[in-house]
């Protein structure tokens, strides 16, 4: 009996080149869609950080729908259903545009709150565990990392709930709940996005941000793999068969 011939696209490095592809334009199109972000880093050198915070917060907001559009697109090329990243991620970004500022809303404002005190607190932490500066300061140290542990809480409930939107129909408060709820229904997908959001930062920091342009789709990727079992478990749990 004759072997089965493969169909053309069907073979591993067809579909590595396929994800590749995808990754790449996926993290064009954030880019594009967060160019006013972008300024950032060039205008805090100008004006300031602190200054710089209420003309942050309109383009951060923005980060949202960019977001969500991404995890749609690359949830569907995960799948093996997409139907090309730049229509799934412009679908996307149209359709669940407005929900996706209203659901990011309360937690940027968090953020920001804990972005504004770590950079009010007195010394650094790299000057303290260097002993610069008047030496180590305990109280210091313990409050810088109590406000970057809760930023990443934060910032994987955020995550959770752009994941959330990507996929499902959700009411918003409906939303927030399954955000918080899955942190602990799903820790550790939460810790993975945690420690993904920390590793990304932390090298952003120790080398430059801009390059944020270069990874930013890889990033949110990473995310959406890692986040599979997470909206596989929201939809056996709150979703109902059609």
């Amino acid at each position: 009996m004759a072997a089965t011939k493969a169909e053309f696209g069907s073979g591993t490095l067809f579909k590595a080149a396929g994800t590749v592809y995808g990754i790449m334009v996926g993290d064009a199109l954030l880019v594009l869609a967060n160019a006013l972000l972008v300024l950032i880093p060039v205008l805090v050198g100008v004006v300031g950080p602190l200054a710089l915070i209420p003309l942050a917060l309109i383009p951060l907001v923005l980060v949202g729908p960019s977001f969500v559009a991404a995890c749609y697109a690359f949830n569907r090329l995960l799948a093996g259903e997409d139907t090309g990243v730049f229509h799934d991620f412009m679908k996307s970004y149209r359709s669940n545009f407005g929900q996706a500022v209203v659901v990011l809303l309360p937690y940027l404002v968090v953020l920001v709150a804990i972005a504004f005190n770590l950079s009010v607190l007195p010394g650094s932490l790299n000057a303290a565990l260097l002993g610069s500066g008047g030496g180590i300061d305990p109280v210091q140290i313990a409050a810088r990392i109590g406000l970057v542990g809760l930023g990443l809480m934060v910032s994987a409930a955020a995550v959770n709930a752009m994941l959330l939107l990507s996929r499902f129909t959700f009411r918003t408060q409906d939303i927030y709940r399954l955000s918080v709820y899955t942190m602990g229904a799903q820790r550790r997908i939460s810790l993975g996005n945690a420690g993904i959001i920390f590793v990304a930062g932390f090298v952003l920091m120790a080398t430059t941000t801009w390059l944020i342009l270069f990874v930013a789709g890889a990033l949110v990727y990473l995310i959406c793999l890692n986040s599979r079992p997470l909206l596989k478990f929201v939809e056996g749990k709150f979703t109902s068969a059609v």
